[in-house]
Formats: C-alpha cells, sequence, structure tokens
C-alpha cells in the first residue's frame, strides 16, 4: 500500500488528537515511520506576572514534561516514537518536520468562536509548516438531512 513515508501527528489528550492520530495511521505507508509529537509551551507572560504577584513563578517544567512524556509513550504503538518538545508549539512542530524530513503533518481541527479571537494553532501551523498539513474534523462530520 502506498502511503506517506514520515508522519508526524500533533498530540493533546483531546478525543480530536485521538482522530488524528487514527487518520495518521491509516495514511502511513507500510515502511514509514509516525511520530507522535507534543509540545508544552513556556508559561505565558500574564501567567508569569500574575505568580510573580501572589504565588511562586513557573521555573522549571521538568515535571510536566516527564509526565507529558510517560502519557505519550503509553499512546504510541512499538513502531511509533514519541517526542516531546517545550516551547512556541506552532514553530516547535515545524521546526521539527523540517529537521526531520516529515512528509505531513496531521493535527486536528479544534473549532470554537475563541480561535476566531486568540488565533488558532492550526492556522498558524498551515502557513509555516515545511510539508503538507493534513487536517482531521475534531468530531464526526455533520451531514445535512
Amino acid at each position: 500500500m502506498a502511503g506517506f513515508s514520515h508522519i508526524v501527528v500533533c498530540m493533546d489528550d483531546s478525543p480530536g488528537a485521538v482522530r488524528a492520530l487514527d487518520t495518521a495511521r491509516t495514511v502511513r505507508g507500510d515502511d514509514g515511520t509516525l511520530t507522535l509529537l507534543h509540545v508544552i509551551a513556556p508559561p505565558s507572560f500574564l501567567t508569569e506576572l500574575a505568580a510573580g504577584l501572589g504565588g511562586g513563578i513557573i521555573q522549571d517544567q521538568t515535571p510536566l514534561i516527564e509526565i507529558a512524556q510517560e502519557w505519550i509513550a503509553t499512546v504510541a504503538n512499538d513502531d511509533e516514537a514519541s517526542v516531546v518538545l517545550e516551547g512556541n508549539p506552532t514553530h516547535s512542530v515545524a521546526e521539527w518536520a523540517a529537521e526531520h524530513g516529515t512528509d505531513v503533518i496531521v493535527v486536528a481541527r479544534h473549532g470554537g468562536p475563541e480561535k476566531t479571537v486568540l488565533g488558532s494553532f492550526t492556522q498558524k501551523l498551515v502557513a509555516i509548516a515545511p510539508c503538507a498539513v493534513l487536517l482531521v474534523h475534531s468530531e464526526e462530520p455533520h451531514t445535512k438531512a
């Protein structure tokens, strides 16, 4: 069966990411590789400001990274790689894909009105990705009767 030779699937703990992973496994070539990729964003400016005003500043994200590594390893099959990165999610995914010769990035398309105001990871990724981006609906598409 023909398919993509190196696929990256963007993972979080959402049902949409599970659908994206299922899709990635379907379009993977017989000898292709599949990498599950999760990115931990650094604390935002506002989070750091709020922490500085009343709580401790988040200095070390090591526990979050370790938890993410354990989680993503349980989601990956034996013949799949799992990677956890730290940084700007959009740029981290695009840079990793470019550095590792990725053919396609598979990502769940999460919707909602908040994305209009805040921007969309998916929209930004499509704009800067070094390869094709396959968008998977986070839920079953609704059909009109």
